[in-house]
């Protein structure tokens, strides 16, 4: 990962209780830490660099990943992370091998998990350097459709059996967050009124695995193309369609309107990946409906964001900035997406929404 070193931060217990740890994991002796720091990006989380010698002056990294100080809700705790990249790694996806869960807490004071250290980038400017959109749209719509080609077993726990029911709670989930807060969000609740309106035509599926925030800035990229997956902290079972509308949405494309999927490429590139391994026509509607979707859901977290400053006193600058900022920007988008005349069954709007 090419990712500048963020300020640092301590880790509450010693650097040799860690060391022991690893080489444990990773059956090494003679271990040292050459440097610890935590790296940029991960505003929900702390992702660590460790570099590592060992006594046979052999080096290298490897990466372990822990709670910030303040969560939002819906972030998975660190052994159901754990447990959803470690499908995806079995499925062939390409994230970095998660080597283990810690849960014990007398390590560095909290459950972490150590991963695999890959190369790359996940900054835009630096993707959008590399020259390389259309196949890397192309590549990034293939390791989507790997991800959703993994579905629930009989050993997981699934709320909801098809799409329709995934979307209608997630819905109610929105109604039910901007109905315990103060401020009324009026493009809020005309947006989800839209989406109510528009399950009574979509059309059903089974429920897939789902990344939950498949994005730029959450993927690592080279010369090369892809190199890996990461930041699995909203995985989760759900429709598929979730994930290719987040990724589309306007709020992650950081300006590019001409490169709609991710901000680095056309949809036509992210869409032949996805559907050369699905074998199946991506919806533009259903895209569509996720892309509306994705933006009532940003906009709760960036509200939530916004709260762990002000509320719960993280004293984070760029927490309290994505709370003021960023909720007047997706509402507008919102209100771009959901015109009067992209409205379905409006006449039956009450009965639809009660």
């Amino acid at each position: 990962m090419l990712l500048a070193p963020s300020k640092t931060k301590s880790i509450t217990k010693t650097n040799a209780t860690l060391v022991q740890f690893v080489g444990k994991v990773l059956g090494r002796q003679g271990l040292h830490i050459e440097k610890l720091f935590t790296m940029s990006g991960g505003a929900i989380q702390e992702n660590w660099k460790m570099d590592l010698g060992s006594s046979g002056d052999e080096k290298f990294s490897i990466v372990l990943r822990t709670d910030a100080k303040t969560k939002i809700p819906g972030s998975l705790s660190k052994k159901q992370e754990f447990d959803f990249l470690s499908m995806a790694w079995r499925a062939g996806v390409k994230v970095p091998e998660p080597y283990c869960l810690c849960e014990d807490v007398s390590v560095i004071g909290k459950p972490f998990i150590l991963l695999e250290y890959l190369p790359g980038t996940t900054d835009f400017d630096q993707i959008h350097q590399l020259n390389i959109g259309e196949a890397l749209g192309y590549e990034l719509g293939v390791e989507l459709a790997k991800i959703h080609s993994v579905k629930p077993e009989g050993t997981h726990d699934v709320d909801c059996l098809s799409s329709i029911d995934f979307s209608r709670q997630k819905i109610k989930s929105y109604q039910e967050f901007f109905d315990a807060r103060d401020e009324v969000s009026l493009p809020s609740e005309w947006a989800m009124r839209w989406c109510l309106s528009r399950l009574e035509n979509m059309t059903t599926s089974p429920v897939t695995l789902t990344h939950g925030d498949f994005r730029t800035a959450n993927y690592l990229a080279t010369s090369d193309g892809l190199s890996g997956l990461l930041d699995w902290e909203f995985a989760g079972w759900g429709d598929p369609y979730s994930d290719l509308g987040w990724f589309c949405a306007k709020c992650w494309r950081y300006g590019m309107e001409a490169t709609p999927a991710g901000g680095i490429s056309t949809r036509e590139s992210f869409y032949k990946g996805y559907s050369s391994v699905s074998g199946k026509r991506v919806d533009n509607d259903r895209v569509l409906f996720w892309e509306v979707m994705s933006l009532l859901r940003w906009l709760v977290i960036a509200i939530q964001q916004g709260d762990r400053n002000f509320v719960a006193g993280e004293n984070d600058l760029e927490l309290g900035l994505t709370g003021l900022v960023r909720p007047p920007e997706i509402e507008r988008m919102l209100l771009e997406l959901t015109p009067p005349e992209s409205w379905t069954n409006l006449l039956n709007l009450e009965r639809t929404y009660a």
